[in-house]
Parts: C-alpha cells; sequence; structure tokens
C-alpha cells in the first residue's frame, strides 16, 4: 500500500485517480487502519461485497485499471512496488494516452 498512495500523489494531478476498495469489514475498523497508515486516498467500503464480485477479485491484493471512460484496460494480482520505474513508466504512458484524446 505505501507504493500505491505514493504513485497515486505523483499523479493524482494529472486525472490519476487510485481507489482502495476493502471487503466486507466494519468501517470503524477501515477506519482505524486508514488513519495509522496514512492512506491519503479514497477509499470503498464493498460491505457486501458485490464489487469484488462484479470484478472477479479471487485473491487479495487485486489491482485492476480502468480508464477515463469505465473502461477496464488491465489488472494485476499480487503485491506490487507500484513506485518502481517500471511500473511508473506504465502510468506516466497510460495518464498521457489519456490526455491526448
Amino acid at each position: 500500500m505505501p507504493s500505491l498512495v505514493k504513485l497515486y500523489a505523483e499523479f493524482k494531478d494529472r486525472g490519476f485517480v487510485v481507489v482502495a476498495i476493502d471487503i466486507k469489514e466494519q468501517k470503524g475498523l477501515v477506519k482505524r487502519y486508514v488513519e495509522k497508515e496514512k492512506l491519503f486516498l479514497p477509499v470503498l467500503l464493498d460491505k457486501d461485497g458485490k464489487v469484488a464480485y462484479t470484478y472477479g477479485v479471487r485473491s487479495h491484493p487485486d489491482h485492476f485499471l480502468i480508464n477515463r471512460e469505465g473502461e477496464f484496460i488491465g489488472k494485476t494480482v499480487g503485491a506490487r512496488d507500484w513506485i518502481s520505474a517500471k511500473n511508473r513508466d506504465l502510468i506516466r504512458y497510460l495518464v498521457a494516452q489519456d490526455e491526448k484524446e
């Protein structure tokens, strides 16, 4: 999560959004975790698991790339170092493509 928060901070001014989705946990528990870990990004509480079901989440963490039109453009499963040069280059490329349109 820390590298995802850093990635969000780097690209949010260019329209890049990260939404963390917490599945079937209590709001108070999630709020305490978000505050403790200083997760400065939007968090969706998926109380009944409908969002996870809709996207076919089978493991944690799953990461989905969705463009501004709401179209699914990619998915990764498992932990990632989102602030690595390779991943930052990917996001930089995707944001630039989106800005051209």
